[in-house]
Protein backbone atom coordinates (compact mmCIF):
# COMPACT_ATOMS: atom_id res chain seq x y z
CA UNK A 1 0.00 0.00 0.00
CA UNK A 2 0.97 3.60 -0.55
CA UNK A 3 -0.12 5.74 2.41
CA UNK A 4 -0.35 9.51 2.77
CA UNK A 5 -0.09 10.86 6.32
CA UNK A 6 -1.40 14.44 6.42
CA UNK A 7 -1.94 17.33 7.02
CA UNK A 8 -0.05 17.52 10.34
CA UNK A 9 2.48 15.29 12.09
CA UNK A 10 0.87 15.79 15.48
CA UNK A 11 2.95 14.60 18.46
CA UNK A 12 5.31 12.88 16.00
CA UNK A 13 2.79 10.09 15.53
CA UNK A 14 3.13 10.06 11.75
CA UNK A 15 6.86 9.41 12.15
CA UNK A 16 6.23 6.19 14.07
CA UNK A 17 3.43 5.16 11.70
CA UNK A 18 5.61 5.73 8.63
CA UNK A 19 8.53 3.81 10.14
CA UNK A 20 6.33 0.85 11.04
CA UNK A 21 4.59 0.70 7.67
CA UNK A 22 7.87 1.02 5.76
CA UNK A 23 9.36 -1.88 7.72
CA UNK A 24 6.40 -4.00 6.63
CA UNK A 25 6.93 -3.24 2.95
CA UNK A 26 4.55 -0.34 2.45
CA UNK A 27 5.31 3.19 1.26
CA UNK A 28 4.36 6.06 3.54
CA UNK A 29 4.87 9.79 3.11
CA UNK A 30 4.29 12.61 5.61
CA UNK A 31 2.92 15.81 4.08
CA UNK A 32 2.65 18.70 6.53
CA UNK A 33 0.79 21.98 6.17
CA UNK A 34 3.29 24.51 7.45
CA UNK A 35 6.53 23.79 9.32
CA UNK A 36 6.70 21.13 12.01
CA UNK A 37 6.80 23.08 15.31
CA UNK A 38 9.10 20.54 16.97
CA UNK A 39 11.25 19.49 14.08
CA UNK A 40 9.34 16.24 13.62
CA UNK A 41 9.81 14.31 10.39
CA UNK A 42 8.17 15.86 7.32
CA UNK A 43 8.65 14.50 3.81
CA UNK A 44 6.98 17.49 2.21
CA UNK A 45 6.21 20.84 3.82
CA UNK A 46 3.34 22.61 2.09
CA UNK A 47 2.25 26.21 2.59
CA UNK A 48 -1.05 26.64 0.76
CA UNK A 49 -3.09 29.84 1.06
CA UNK A 50 -5.82 29.95 -1.57
CA UNK A 51 -8.33 27.36 -2.74
CA UNK A 52 -6.22 26.99 -5.87
CA UNK A 53 -3.18 26.09 -3.74
CA UNK A 54 -5.09 23.41 -1.86
CA UNK A 55 -6.59 22.06 -5.05
CA UNK A 56 -3.12 21.73 -6.59
CA UNK A 57 -1.99 19.71 -3.57
CA UNK A 58 -4.99 17.42 -3.87
CA UNK A 59 -4.17 16.84 -7.54
CA UNK A 60 -0.58 16.04 -6.59
CA UNK A 61 -1.75 13.36 -4.17
CA UNK A 62 -3.85 11.79 -6.94
CA UNK A 63 -0.89 11.87 -9.31
CA UNK A 64 1.25 10.18 -6.64
CA UNK A 65 -1.24 7.31 -6.54
CA UNK A 66 -1.82 7.04 -2.79
CA UNK A 67 -4.09 4.17 -1.80
CA UNK A 68 -4.77 5.32 1.77
CA UNK A 69 -5.38 8.87 2.97
CA UNK A 70 -4.64 8.78 6.70
CA UNK A 71 -5.70 12.17 8.01
CA UNK A 72 -5.03 13.70 11.42
CA UNK A 73 -6.47 16.39 13.75
CA UNK A 74 -10.01 16.21 12.29
CA UNK A 75 -8.87 17.89 9.08
CA UNK A 76 -8.78 16.84 5.46
CA UNK A 77 -6.57 18.25 2.72
CA UNK A 78 -9.20 20.88 1.90
CA UNK A 79 -10.26 23.55 4.42
CA UNK A 80 -13.02 26.01 3.63
CA UNK A 81 -11.52 28.55 1.21
CA UNK A 82 -12.82 31.08 -1.30
CA UNK A 83 -16.42 29.94 -1.02
CA UNK A 84 -15.69 26.22 -1.22
CA UNK A 85 -16.85 24.12 1.78
CA UNK A 86 -14.52 22.34 4.16
CA UNK A 87 -13.58 18.72 3.52
CA UNK A 88 -15.08 18.62 0.04
CA UNK A 89 -12.23 16.32 -0.94
CA UNK A 90 -13.51 13.48 1.25
CA UNK A 91 -16.51 12.43 -0.89
CA UNK A 92 -14.43 12.77 -4.02
CA UNK A 93 -11.61 10.62 -2.64
CA UNK A 94 -14.06 7.97 -1.51
CA UNK A 95 -15.74 7.94 -4.93
CA UNK A 96 -12.30 7.41 -6.49
CA UNK A 97 -11.85 4.28 -4.37
CA UNK A 98 -9.32 5.77 -1.96
CA UNK A 99 -9.27 4.49 1.61
CA UNK A 100 -9.93 7.27 4.14
CA UNK A 101 -8.83 6.88 7.77
CA UNK A 102 -9.07 9.75 10.26
CA UNK A 103 -7.18 9.77 13.57
CA UNK A 104 -8.26 11.97 16.46
CA UNK A 105 -5.67 13.04 19.01
CA UNK A 106 -7.63 14.70 21.82
CA UNK A 107 -8.71 18.33 21.55
CA UNK A 108 -9.91 17.76 17.99
CA UNK A 109 -12.77 15.59 19.32
CA UNK A 110 -12.86 16.10 23.11
CA UNK A 111 -15.73 18.21 24.47
CA UNK A 112 -15.05 20.45 27.45
CA UNK A 113 -18.60 20.18 28.79
CA UNK A 114 -18.32 16.39 29.12
CA UNK A 115 -14.71 16.49 30.32
CA UNK A 116 -15.60 18.85 33.16
CA UNK A 117 -18.52 16.70 34.24
CA UNK A 118 -16.54 13.47 33.96
CA UNK A 119 -13.18 14.34 35.51
CA UNK A 120 -12.55 16.20 38.78
CA UNK A 121 -8.99 16.88 37.61
CA UNK A 122 -9.97 18.07 34.13
CA UNK A 123 -7.44 20.57 32.82
CA UNK A 124 -10.38 22.70 31.66
CA UNK A 125 -10.76 23.67 35.34
CA UNK A 126 -7.24 25.07 35.40
CA UNK A 127 -6.63 26.38 31.87
CA UNK A 128 -8.53 28.60 29.46
CA UNK A 129 -8.52 26.14 26.55
CA UNK A 130 -10.75 26.98 23.59
CA UNK A 131 -13.27 24.27 22.77
CA UNK A 132 -15.75 24.93 19.95
CA UNK A 133 -18.15 22.03 20.41
CA UNK A 134 -20.32 23.03 17.43
CA UNK A 135 -17.23 22.94 15.21
CA UNK A 136 -16.29 19.53 16.60
CA UNK A 137 -19.79 18.22 15.86
CA UNK A 138 -19.79 19.62 12.32
CA UNK A 139 -16.43 18.13 11.44
CA UNK A 140 -17.27 14.82 13.03
CA UNK A 141 -20.51 14.58 11.03
CA UNK A 142 -18.59 15.01 7.77
CA UNK A 143 -15.89 12.57 8.78
CA UNK A 144 -18.42 9.96 9.89
CA UNK A 145 -20.15 10.22 6.51
CA UNK A 146 -17.12 9.59 4.34
CA UNK A 147 -14.29 7.98 6.33
CA UNK A 148 -13.87 4.21 6.14
CA UNK A 149 -12.42 4.13 9.65
CA UNK A 150 -11.61 6.42 12.57
CA UNK A 151 -9.18 6.04 15.45
CA UNK A 152 -8.58 7.68 18.83
CA UNK A 153 -5.21 7.80 20.58
CA UNK A 154 -6.59 7.50 24.12
CA UNK A 155 -9.21 5.19 25.56
CA UNK A 156 -10.56 8.26 27.36
CA UNK A 157 -11.58 9.78 23.99
CA UNK A 158 -13.58 6.73 22.91
CA UNK A 159 -16.67 8.23 24.55
CA UNK A 160 -16.70 11.02 21.96
CA UNK A 161 -16.45 8.63 18.99
CA UNK A 162 -17.70 5.24 20.21
CA UNK A 163 -17.31 3.62 16.80
CA UNK A 164 -13.65 4.60 16.51
CA UNK A 165 -10.84 2.09 16.98
CA UNK A 166 -8.38 2.68 19.79
CA UNK A 167 -4.93 3.11 18.24
CA UNK A 168 -2.37 3.50 21.06
CA UNK A 169 0.17 6.29 20.79
CA UNK A 170 3.38 5.11 19.19
CA UNK A 171 7.13 5.67 19.02
CA UNK A 172 9.81 4.76 16.50
CA UNK A 173 12.13 3.19 19.06
CA UNK A 174 15.15 3.36 16.75
CA UNK A 175 15.38 7.00 17.85
CA UNK A 176 15.52 6.15 21.59
CA UNK A 177 18.51 4.48 23.25
CA UNK A 178 17.73 3.28 26.78
CA UNK A 179 20.39 3.71 29.44
CA UNK A 180 20.44 2.86 33.16
CA UNK A 181 19.17 5.53 35.52
CA UNK A 182 21.90 7.95 36.60
CA UNK A 183 21.30 6.60 40.12
CA UNK A 184 23.36 9.22 41.90
CA UNK A 185 22.91 10.22 45.50
CA UNK A 186 21.04 13.29 44.27
CA UNK A 187 18.17 12.17 41.98
CA UNK A 188 17.36 14.44 39.06
CA UNK A 189 13.69 15.25 38.54
CA UNK A 190 12.56 16.74 35.22
CA UNK A 191 9.24 18.30 34.31
CA UNK A 192 8.71 19.52 30.76
CA UNK A 193 5.79 21.63 29.63
CA UNK A 194 4.51 23.91 26.91
CA UNK A 195 1.27 24.99 28.61
CA UNK A 196 1.70 25.10 32.37
CA UNK A 197 -1.99 25.08 33.25
CA UNK A 198 -2.79 21.93 31.27
CA UNK A 199 -0.06 19.93 33.02
CA UNK A 200 -0.43 21.25 36.56
CA UNK A 201 3.04 22.80 36.43
CA UNK A 202 2.40 25.30 39.23
CA UNK A 203 1.28 22.47 41.53
CA UNK A 204 4.28 20.35 40.54
CA UNK A 205 6.74 23.17 41.22
CA UNK A 206 5.26 24.03 44.60
CA UNK A 207 5.21 20.46 45.86
CA UNK A 208 8.71 19.68 44.57
CA UNK A 209 9.97 22.74 46.46
CA UNK A 210 8.52 21.26 49.65
CA UNK A 211 10.03 17.84 48.88
CA UNK A 212 13.43 19.51 48.48
CA UNK A 213 13.30 20.29 52.21
CA UNK A 214 13.14 16.54 52.94
CA UNK A 215 15.22 15.03 50.11
CA UNK A 216 18.44 15.99 48.36
CA UNK A 217 17.11 16.39 44.80
CA UNK A 218 17.83 18.40 41.67
CA UNK A 219 14.71 19.80 39.98
CA UNK A 220 14.67 20.92 36.36
CA UNK A 221 11.66 22.64 34.79
CA UNK A 222 11.92 22.72 31.01
CA UNK A 223 9.52 25.02 29.14
CA UNK A 224 9.14 25.36 25.39
CA UNK A 225 12.18 23.22 24.60
CA UNK A 226 12.88 21.72 21.20
CA UNK A 227 12.38 18.00 20.86
CA UNK A 228 16.11 17.32 20.63
CA UNK A 229 16.77 19.34 23.81
CA UNK A 230 13.97 17.53 25.58
CA UNK A 231 15.43 14.11 24.75
CA UNK A 232 18.87 15.18 25.97
CA UNK A 233 17.46 16.42 29.27
CA UNK A 234 15.36 13.29 29.79
CA UNK A 235 18.44 11.12 29.30
CA UNK A 236 20.06 12.97 32.24
CA UNK A 237 17.06 12.57 34.56
CA UNK A 238 15.98 9.84 36.97
CA UNK A 239 12.29 10.77 37.11
CA UNK A 240 10.29 12.53 34.38
CA UNK A 241 7.03 14.13 35.50
CA UNK A 242 4.63 14.62 32.62
CA UNK A 243 1.42 15.93 34.21
CA UNK A 244 -0.97 15.72 37.15
CA UNK A 245 -4.09 16.66 35.18
CA UNK A 246 -5.84 14.82 32.37
CA UNK A 247 -5.77 11.07 32.87
CA UNK A 248 -3.60 9.21 30.35
CA UNK A 249 0.09 8.81 29.60
CA UNK A 250 1.07 11.14 26.79
CA UNK A 251 3.90 10.85 24.30
CA UNK A 252 6.28 12.44 26.81
CA UNK A 253 5.75 9.58 29.26
CA UNK A 254 6.27 7.05 26.47
CA UNK A 255 9.51 8.78 25.48
CA UNK A 256 10.71 8.79 29.09
CA UNK A 257 10.03 5.06 29.38
CA UNK A 258 11.69 4.38 26.02
CA UNK A 259 14.83 5.99 27.43
CA UNK A 260 14.60 3.88 30.60
CA UNK A 261 13.38 6.69 32.85
CA UNK A 262 10.69 6.62 35.53
CA UNK A 263 7.57 8.36 34.20
CA UNK A 264 5.01 10.07 36.45
CA UNK A 265 1.57 11.07 35.17
CA UNK A 266 -2.02 10.84 36.29
CA UNK A 267 -3.50 7.58 34.99
CA UNK A 268 -7.25 7.04 35.18
CA UNK A 269 -8.67 3.55 35.88
CA UNK A 270 -9.98 3.20 32.32
CA UNK A 271 -6.43 3.54 31.00
CA UNK A 272 -5.00 1.17 33.59
CA UNK A 273 -7.62 -1.42 32.68
CA UNK A 274 -6.58 -1.28 29.01
CA UNK A 275 -2.84 -1.21 29.85
CA UNK A 276 -2.45 -3.15 33.11
CA UNK A 277 1.32 -3.49 32.64
CA UNK A 278 1.94 0.23 32.16
CA UNK A 279 4.73 1.13 34.64
CA UNK A 280 3.88 4.85 34.72
CA UNK A 281 3.62 6.01 38.33
CA UNK A 282 0.19 7.60 38.76
CA UNK A 283 -0.26 10.77 40.80
CA UNK A 284 -2.78 13.58 40.99
CA UNK A 285 -2.47 16.93 42.81
CA UNK A 286 -3.66 15.36 46.07
CA UNK A 287 -1.32 12.34 45.99
CA UNK A 288 1.72 13.77 44.21
CA UNK A 289 3.82 14.61 47.28
CA UNK A 290 3.27 11.20 48.85
CA UNK A 291 3.93 9.34 45.59
CA UNK A 292 7.15 11.25 44.96
CA UNK A 293 8.35 10.74 48.52
CA UNK A 294 7.91 7.00 48.06
CA UNK A 295 9.91 7.01 44.82
CA UNK A 296 12.68 9.15 46.24
CA UNK A 297 13.04 6.87 49.26
CA UNK A 298 13.24 3.71 47.14
CA UNK A 299 16.03 3.66 44.52
CA UNK A 300 15.39 -0.02 43.82
CA UNK A 301 11.80 0.74 42.84
CA UNK A 302 13.03 3.52 40.56
CA UNK A 303 15.44 1.12 38.88
CA UNK A 304 12.70 -1.48 38.45
CA UNK A 305 10.29 1.03 36.92
CA UNK A 306 12.97 2.39 34.60
CA UNK A 307 13.82 -1.05 33.24
CA UNK A 308 10.16 -2.04 32.88
CA UNK A 309 9.31 1.10 30.91
CA UNK A 310 11.30 0.20 27.82
CA UNK A 311 9.87 -3.33 27.72
CA UNK A 312 6.35 -1.96 28.04
CA UNK A 313 6.73 0.55 25.20
CA UNK A 314 8.24 -2.12 22.95
CA UNK A 315 5.28 -4.40 23.61
CA UNK A 316 2.40 -1.93 23.31
CA UNK A 317 3.47 1.39 21.77
CA UNK A 318 6.20 0.64 19.23
CA UNK A 319 6.09 1.30 15.49
CA UNK A 320 5.81 -2.42 14.55
CA UNK A 321 2.80 -2.85 16.85
CA UNK A 322 1.10 0.21 15.36
CA UNK A 323 1.81 -0.88 11.79
CA UNK A 324 0.17 -4.26 12.33
CA UNK A 325 -2.93 -2.59 13.76
CA UNK A 326 -3.08 -0.13 10.88
CA UNK A 327 -2.78 -2.84 8.25
CA UNK A 328 -5.97 -4.33 9.65
CA UNK A 329 -7.68 -0.92 9.82
CA UNK A 330 -6.64 0.02 6.29
CA UNK A 331 -8.07 -3.20 4.83
CA UNK A 332 -11.05 -3.73 7.14
CA UNK A 333 -14.34 -4.32 5.27
CA UNK A 334 -16.79 -1.43 5.57
CA UNK A 335 -19.86 -2.50 7.56
CA UNK A 336 -23.16 -2.60 5.76
CA UNK A 337 -25.24 0.51 6.14
CA UNK A 338 -22.27 2.91 6.29
CA UNK A 339 -22.24 4.01 2.66
CA UNK A 340 -21.79 7.75 2.20
CA UNK A 341 -24.25 10.13 0.58
CA UNK A 342 -25.66 8.47 -2.56
CA UNK A 343 -24.24 11.19 -4.79
CA UNK A 344 -20.79 9.98 -3.75
CA UNK A 345 -21.17 6.21 -3.42
CA UNK A 346 -18.08 4.28 -2.46
CA UNK A 347 -18.32 1.76 -5.29
CA UNK A 348 -15.23 2.48 -7.47
CA UNK A 349 -16.97 1.24 -10.62
CA UNK A 350 -16.13 2.79 -14.02
CA UNK A 351 -19.36 4.80 -13.91
CA UNK A 352 -18.59 6.16 -10.45
CA UNK A 353 -15.01 6.94 -11.38
CA UNK A 354 -16.22 8.80 -14.46
CA UNK A 355 -18.61 10.83 -12.31
CA UNK A 356 -15.84 11.61 -9.83
CA UNK A 357 -13.46 12.77 -12.56
CA UNK A 358 -16.22 14.94 -14.01
CA UNK A 359 -16.71 16.57 -10.60
CA UNK A 360 -12.96 17.12 -10.32
CA UNK A 361 -13.01 18.89 -13.69
CA UNK A 362 -15.88 21.13 -12.62
CA UNK A 363 -14.14 21.95 -9.34
CA UNK A 364 -10.96 22.74 -11.24
CA UNK A 365 -12.92 25.19 -13.39
CA UNK A 366 -14.33 26.80 -10.24
CA UNK A 367 -10.87 27.14 -8.73
CA UNK A 368 -9.51 28.60 -11.97
CA UNK A 369 -12.18 31.31 -11.87
CA UNK A 370 -11.16 32.17 -8.32
CA UNK A 371 -7.53 32.82 -9.23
Amino acid sequence: MKVLLAPSNVADQSTAIAAGLTARGHEAQIWNYGPSPNGFRVDRQLDPVTAADYFAILNETLAEGFDVYHLHTARSLMPARDGLPQMWDLPMLRALGKRIVVSFHGSDVRKASHHLDDDPWSFYRFADIPCDEEKIDARLALIRTYAHAMTVSSVLDQVYVPEATYLPKSLDLDAYTPTPLPGGERPVILHATRRRATKGTDIIEAQLAQLADRFDIEVRILEGASHDELLREMARADIVIEKLLGGDAGVLSLEAMALGRVAVARIRPEVRERHPDMPVVSADPDTFAEVMAGLLADPEERARRGAAGRRYVEAEHSAPVTARLLEEIYTRPVPRGTRPHPDWASDPSPRRLEQAHARIARLEETVARLR
